[in-house]
């Protein structure tokens, strides 16, 4: 009895350790604004995003993304595909698809989305 004691213990410790683990490794991938920033502007999203007095007018005003508190995971579900976060509105099609970019450039962007105060 005491040895099933011993292991549901171990199972139990193994399984909050790991998940803490998880979760901590999850608050270290966070995305590089400044990289997000430079992706923002060698893509040209500027043609149709306005960010302060800079920008078109033809997509949303970015100006203030990051006050809005959708956060990351939002912003990177909007960026491959509106009609997710939108699915009340048709995405314009003139919004490129994004299936060029990687995983840490799509979480740059949308990091660089959010710091926008």
């Amino acid at each position: 009895m005491r040895s099933l004691k011993f292991l549901v213990f171990l199972v139990f410790s193994v399984t909050i350790l790991s998940g803490a683990a998880a979760l901590s490794a999850d608050k270290t991938k966070a995305g590089s604004p400044e990289k997000g920033k430079i992706l923002y502007n060698k893509m040209r999203c500027y043609y149709c995003h306005k960010i302060g007095n800079e920008g078109g007018t033809t997509g949303p005003d970015l100006t203030k993304e990051g006050t809005k508190n959708r956060g990351i995971e939002w912003q990177i579900r909007n960026l491959n595909d509106a009609t997710s976060t939108h699915p009340t509105k048709h995405p314009d099609p003139r919004m490129p698809k994004f299936d060029k970019l990687t995983d840490k450039m799509f979480l740059d962007l949308a990091s660089y989305l959010e710091s926008l105060k």
